[in-house]
């Protein structure tokens, strides 16, 4: 049987993967969209502990696909980051508020259920006629002929295009077969994630304890919900995970330091391990990376989809800049130029993220008393304080036409 034609292959269906489907398919570009994954487990919008905190350059490229009427009632904003020093033993708490309105926002960005971000972004792409979903298939292998990559799935089928995107995530088989190495580092730590109801209002306030064992981050969601990230030590986690709902309640209450007052639990909790992941080159002949096939890091300072999707839009502006003048989308110079514009943020990301990490998560009386220092300096300069909110927010670095909220 003679191989589909096909502008674009990409194989992965997560958040990342759908966004530059939908993106490409509107420009113009017919799209394939292979992933081991069902109909039913993409459709699927139920409230599970995993939220994901977008930030309002990351909103605008995700407007561009159209989903965020049918996620915003169900989003929460973000207009006060909250960070609570609790790792020193002696003294009270350092408490440090960061309010989107001193930087003339009115929020940072919005709290969105991963699971219904993921539908709604496959809703999107169900209803795009360029685009052909390969569901509970996944990628085989592919092999590069001149300006064509050949891509065959595991039931044989072939799949033949101009630019093969690697969107699968940590374990990339896209990754693997291209023969990109990365980069691993391992934490020893877990993250634990679930969803809570709380007695006290959040105030649309992002709270982060910093503790010796790793953070804990308590981030609003509609009505007196909140989801939690919890990071521990490996072995504590799996101790935490294994106890009863009323003592894992009392546990977070405890470790919270009632900042949200009585917890009961909406979503169980789940556990999963931490590690920085980096591959070493984002592209191969014929071949782009996005997201976890590119970079993995601590889910300190939500950095992770933020990152990702600024990886969409610019492989999506590069490839419909490319189209548009009539040269060769997945040509070296297409490739090329979206590997230049990535790498500073990338690797300036990954860095600080696993540099804040190391810090955080430290009980060396030093290092906890230069964390407590640099919160009282930000307090007491607040230019200093302003300037640190701006370069959290990130699109800066790689400030495309879509972050800034305009066509692709």
């Amino acid at each position: 049987m003679a191989a589909k034609q096909i502008d674009i292959v990409i194989s992965g269906a997560g958040a990342a993967g759908l966004s530059l489907g939908v993106l490409l398919a509107r420009a113009g570009l017919s799209v394939a969209i292979v992933d081991p994954v069902d109909k039913k487990a993409l459709s699927d919008d139920a409230l599970s502990g995993r939220t994901v905190a977008l930030m309002n350059a990351s909103l605008n490229i995700l407007r561009a696909t159209g989903v965020w009427p049918a996620l915003e009632g169900i989003s929460n904003p973000l207009k006060v980051m909250q960070i609570i020093d609790i790792s020193r033993a002696k003294g009270d708490p350092l408490t440090e508020p960061f309010e989107a309105a001193d930087i003339g926002e009115e929020q940072y960005g919005f709290n969105i259920p991963n699971n219904a971000l993921r539908a709604a972004l496959f809703h999107a792409a169900s209803e795009e006629s360029n685009i052909t979903l390969y569901l509970g298939r996944k990628l085989d292998g592919y092999n590069v002929t001149g300006s064509r990559v050949v891509a065959t799935l595991d039931d044989g089928e072939r799949i033949e295009s101009a630019l093969l995107v690697g969107a699968d995530g940590r374990n990339s088989a896209v990754r693997e077969i291209a023969g990109i190495g990365v980069t691993r580092k391992e934490y020893g730590q877990s993250a634990i994630t679930c969803v809570i109801n709380h007695s006290k209002a959040h105030n649309d306030t992002s709270t982060e304890f910093h503790r010796a064992q790793g953070p804990l981050a308590l981030v609003p969601l509609p009505g007196n919900q909140s989801s939690i990230v919890w990071v521990n030590d490996s072995a504590r986690s799996d101790d935490l995970i294994k106890l009863k709902k009323h003592d894992f309640e009392a546990a977070l209450q405890a470790e919270s330091r009632d900042i949200l007052g009585g917890i009961t639990l909406e979503v169980n909790p789940a556990s999963w391990p931490l590690c920085s992941v980096q591959a070493k080159s984002i592209t191969a002949a014929r071949v782009a990376l996005v997201a976890e096939a590119a970079h993995v890091m601590s889910p300190i300072t939500a950095q992770g989809l933020n990152l990702s999707l600024r990886d969409v839009a610019g492989l999506a502006e590069s490839i419909v800049d490319a189209a548009r003048v009539g040269q060769d989308i997945g040509a070296q110079a297409t490739l090329d130029g979206y590997a230049k514009r990535r790498r500073f943020d990338i690797e300036t990301r990954a860095f600080g993220v696993d540099h804040m990490n190391r810090i955080v998560s430290n009980d060396i009386e030093a290092i906890k008393g230069l964390r407590h220092a640099g919160l009282k300096t930000l307090s007491a300069l607040p230019p200093l304080k302003r300037f640190a909110m701006r370069v959290g927010l990130a699109p800066a670095i790689d400030e495309g036409r879509l972050a800034r909220g305009e066509e692709l």
